[in-house]
């Protein structure tokens, strides 16, 4: 003869579960975009305003799905052409170009064309600021959401 035993309180474990479940992708949601929010403005308060063209085009892209559904990201990017050039820094270069047909031209093709060096000027590293303070903050930020979607789970 079998015998069954019942867990009492295990449907109600069950359903709580279940609610935590439905409730993670917008409380996640809303995390990244409020982190990404803070990126945005910290990259826009650490960039070099000469124009202000770099400046007002820093962009933050909605939260999107990546590796099938398992990978949440947020995007923050700029629609300026010389945004890479600032964040990471770049040549100075004075009297012509310094590729053909998609080669880079040596030192001496570069002297024969008058092409000169005036040094290099380093980046300012905006954007990998920014994104270093957030990820010392997103931990903690984390541990308080996941504390949030279990508080039904505590007895």
């Amino acid at each position: 003869m079998a015998r069954t035993v019942d867990v009492f309180g295990f449907d109600e474990l069950e359903k709580a579960f279940k609610r935590c479940e439905k409730r993670y992708p917008n409380q996640a949601d809303a995390l990244l975009m409020a982190e990404g929010q803070q990126v945005n403005k910290k990259v826009k308060s650490l960039t070099p305003v000469r124009t202000r063209k770099l400046r007002n085009s820093w962009r933050l892209k909605k939260v999107k799905l990546y590796k099938g559904g398992k990978v949440r990201v947020v995007r923050e990017q700029t629609t300026a052409p010389h945004g890479h050039l600032i964040e990471l820094g770049h040549e100075i270069v004075r009297g012509g170009r310094t590729r053909e047909r998609g080669r880079k031209l040596n030192r001496i093709q570069r002297s024969a064309r008058g092409i000169k060096s005036g040094g290099r000027v380093e980046g300012v590293h905006m954007l990998e600021k920014s994104i270093s303070e957030a990820r010392s903050r997103f931990s903690g930020e984390a541990q308080k959401m996941i504390d949030d979607l279990t508080s039904d789970l505590k007895v």
